[in-house]
């Protein structure tokens, strides 16, 4: 399938940000984006005012960030509502989302701790709620502020890629254990406003600075320049058929990650019943330190381009690229259970 290559979660002026709908599809442009998803604070007021669609040539997705009581926040693709939802408790919004046939994300996994902004300190730790299709695995802004205290800002906007070191081992470790009990899609944020200093006169990361930062890169059907594109990338961010690159480092498009079995092909974010021996292979367009996860385990490791790997045991294969020592890539799983291991979705709507 045609791969594509997108932001997650930005806001705009709608809520918190700096910029507005024009500017930031001109920068999602400028970067080479062929979507971006759209996260305003508790408002589809973008979808209402027709900006969810073609624009400059980047597909512009209108999802919404929830503001739940306690401060945890909930990504939210395909809602109906969002304003009858803020700060009502998670399990109550988790609910009414499924109910409006919506997919809620777990945001921002690893919260940064800014000195002075207490409410970033609001951590979700109830990933295993049914109704969650997945979760921001690595989040962007969070990673590189995580620690910072205001003094620290002048010289943060010159050193940000210094701080650069990607999800969490607590938040991989969260991770790998939902997946023994179900599928959970894995997407790349960056949860980014713009934000615009005051007498420095600039931004902290502007927008097409972070554009070319994280991203996520996804296989879906052929996209066809019509109102129906955004369902397609909506469905593959759910599925899992995607994976997270840091494409700062190097452009991760053309990566690679897939298993075979008796002829069949499989593709990341898809469940089998395990049948016997599978190999994946792994493919990068540039020469890294590969490493293939099973349960969360390294089971297979090489540098290079290429890897391949014959299992012998069910489990939930994920793969994770470094480059330069830097994380790069982490895939969304392949799931081979045994048949006393399938399990549901937990409830996300796909």
């Amino acid at each position: 399938m045609p791969e594509y290559v997108g932001a997650l979660h930005v806001h705009s002026c709608y809520s918190d940000g700096s910029g507005t709908y024009r500017e930031i599809t001109s920068a999602a442009a400028r970067a080479g984006l062929d979507f971006v998803v759209l996260s305003d604070h508790d408002t589809l007021r973008p979808r209402a005012d027709g900006w969810q669609g073609w624009h400059d040539g980047v597909l512009v997705v209108i999802g919404t960030e929830i503001s739940c009581k306690r401060h945890c926040h909930v990504v939210a693709l395909r809602a109906k509502d969002a304003a009858g939802l803020r700060w009502k408790p998670l399990r109550r919004v988790l609910f009414d989302l499924a109910n409006q046939g919506a997919s809620a994300f777990v945001a921002h996994a690893h919260v940064a701790h800014i000195w002075g902004f207490p409410l970033k300190a609001g951590a979700l730790e109830e990933w295993e709620v049914p109704g969650f299709a997945g979760v921001e695995l690595w989040s962007f802004m969070h990673d590189i502020c995580d620690g910072l205290v205001p003094w620290q800002i002048p010289s943060f906007l010159y050193t940000w890629r210094r701080r650069i070191r990607g999800p969490g081992p607590g938040v991989l470790a969260h991770y790998d254990r939902i997946t023994q009990t179900r599928r959970f899609a894995a997407v790349g944020s960056l949860d980014n406003h713009a934000i615009a200093v005051p007498v420095i006169g600039t931004r902290i990361l502007p927008y097409e600075t972070g554009f070319r930062t994280l991203r996520t890169h996804i296989l879906c059907e052929e996209l066809r320049g019509d109102p129906t594109d955004a369902d397609r990338v909506v469905r593959a961010l759910v599925e899992g058929s995607a994976f997270i690159a840091l494409d700062l480092t190097a452009d991760a498009r053309g990566f690679d990650f897939h298993a075979e079995r008796s002829g069949e092909v499989l593709a990341m974010g898809e469940e089998r019943t395990w049948e016997g021996p599978v190999v994946f292979h792994a493919r990068a367009p540039v020469a890294a330190h590969l490493a293939l996860k099973r349960n969360g385990s390294t089971v297979a490791e090489a540098d290079g381009n290429e890897l391949e790997h014959r299992a012998e045991r069910p489990g939930v294969y994920r793969l994770e690229a470094h480059l330069k020592g830097r994380p790069w890539v982490y895939t969304n799983p392949i799931y081979l259970r045994t048949d006393e291991e399938q399990v549901d979705d937990g409830g996300a709507n796909l």
